[in-house]
């Protein structure tokens, strides 16, 4: 995972290589898609945002390793797919197509929140409206993450949360977006710096990305990213592509 990210998102700044499309797609057999729109920096009204590192590397691996297919923004393009509307975003709209194509019947759109968020893992499904095609699922994706989890949530005091503070409601999230124009259901994703970033970032946070860190949790960033726990994220993973194995079949 680590080389997925050093090879192709984290070079150029968290630009992604100068030559790469705008996003990149793998299909699977699986009828699941994982989605990554954060994994090099983005445009939001004027002002670049900072990638959620390592959430392209992820979906990479929990598609391979589930048999899901998978779309990764590969490189800045002065767009922000999780803000634009679903009209002027090519991201959203080639991942509805995927979606059509090889009848998926669930979408699992991960990104990063700092390390001093209150959990581990953020699950938003709009309150339930991104997952009126499969009722009752994102309360199944809480209670599955916590099971698996449950020793390094325990260890990091911390645990998964659903509908709380990032809930994806904004009408132009991916998976409100996609929940909407395609009729699936669709999970959003945020996870915490110590439960994304595999290797001794030491103390590194993408340029930019410490721009939205107050005074006391900048520090609580640069130490966790300092000391990594990689086998917890290695469980995050698996316990990712488990999920998505677990909704397509």
């Amino acid at each position: 995972m680590a080389e997925i990210e050093l090879g192709r998102f984290s070079v150029n700044d968290y630009r992604g290589l100068p030559d790469a499309p705008p996003f990149s797609v793998v299909e699977g057999e699986l009828p699941v898609i994982v989605s990554a729109p954060h994994a090099v920096s983005q445009l939001r009204e004027g002002r670049v945002k900072p990638s959620d590192d390592f959430t392209g590397a992820m979906a990479l691996v929990v598609a391979e390793l589930s048999g899901a297919s998978a779309i990764v923004a590969s490189r800045y393009d002065a767009c922000d797919p999780n803000w634009d509307s679903f009209e002027a975003c090519a991201y959203k709209q080639t991942l509805a197509g995927l979606v059509r194509q090889c009848g998926a019947v669930a979408v699992l759109d991960l990104h990063g929140v700092p390390a001093a968020a209150s959990d581990a893992i953020e699950i938003g499904s709009a309150d339930g409206f991104a997952v009126r095609a499969m009722p009752g699922v994102d309360e199944f994706a809480c209670r599955f993450l916590r099971e698996q989890l449950h020793e390094h949530l325990e260890r990091h005091g911390k645990t998964v949360s659903l509908n709380a503070r990032h809930a994806a409601r904004g009408p132009n999230t991916v998976t409100h977006a996609i929940a909407r124009q395609c009729g699936v259901a669709a999970l959003q994703f945020e996870i915490s710096s110590p439960f994304r970033v595999p290797i001794d970032a030491k103390g590194h946070v993408p340029p930019g990305e410490e721009i939205p860190f107050t005074s006391d949790q900048l520090p609580v960033e640069l130490v966790a990213r300092r000391n990594p726990d990689p086998a917890c994220v290695e469980d995050v993973v698996r316990a990712l592509a488990d999920l998505a194995q677990t909704l397509g079949c």
